[in-house]
Parts: C-alpha cells; sequence; structure tokens
C-alpha cells in the first residue's frame, strides 16, 4: 500500500514569512543612517555587545551599532510620537 506523500505547504509558508519578517526587520534597521550631527549615547557594556553581535550577524559592512540605535530611535519615535506629545500634556 502506497502512502501520498505531500509536500509541506505549512513549512515553506511559515519560512516565507520568516524571510519576510527578516527582510522587514533589515529595511527597517539595519539600512546605514547618515547621521551629520553626532552626540554620544551611555549604555551598558551588555546591551552594546549583544547589539554588535546583532550588527556582526545581520548588518552590511559599513553597518555600525550607533547606526542601528539611531534607526531604533526613529523607528520609536515614529511609532509613539503622537502619543509622547499626548503624554507630555498630562
Amino acid at each position: 500500500m502506497k502512502k501520498n506523500l505531500k509536500p509541506s505547504t505549512q513549512k515553506r509558508t511559515g519560512e516565507k514569512r520568516k524571510e519576510e519578517a527578516f527582510e522587514q526587520y533589515r529595511q527597517t534597521f539595519l539600512q546605514v543612517p547618515k547621521i551629520d550631527d553626532r552626540k554620544p549615547v551611555f549604555m551598558s557594556c551588555h546591551t552594546r555587545d549583544r547589539l554588535d553581535e546583532i550588527v556582526r550577524r545581520l548588518g552590511g559592512r559599513k553597518m555600525s551599532v550607533s547606526g542601528l540605535i539611531e534607526n531604533l530611535a526613529l523607528h520609536h519615535l515614529e511609532l509613539y510620537g503622537e502619543d509622547i506629545e499626548l503624554w507630555r500634556k498630562l
């Protein structure tokens, strides 16, 4: 008796979603920003090391932790900018 073996589309769909999510992450956070007027930012060594690992593994050759932090901050301000303005008035 032969079993009908169909390829699993669920696995491919899951992989495609992972790839799409990764590409969206790269477009949002791992694009090299142009930073004209730089200022220092302090953080723990542990956090800096973790961000450095992300940049080294997932970012391009010119990507830096500073660039990642710039992108993270801009994204945060874009997402919460209106709310922050409302909260300031509380």
